[in-house]
């Protein structure tokens, strides 16, 4: 991994964070950051939440990451 990638990581994490901040711990969202899931596990339960602006954020940066890597 480089030093891009390794950013556009820990703006990921970053973003997880902020998010799990403003959520209710008895979401399942915020179970998920709280047990470290994956991230892509993270954005299927903030859709199932109803959290889908977070999830479509999630979505572009982990294609962008993947651009990346290609």
């Amino acid at each position: 991994m480089d030093v891009e990638d390794n950013m556009e990581w820990n703006g990921l994490e970053e973003m997880v964070a902020e998010f799990r901040r403003v959520v209710p711990a008895q979401c399942e969202t915020a179970r998920a950051i709280d047990r470290r899931e994956p991230f892509e596990r993270i954005a299927l339960k903030a859709i199932e939440d109803g959290y889908s602006e977070f999830s479509q954020q999630f979505t572009q940066i982990m294609e962008s990451c993947l651009r990346q890597g290609a």
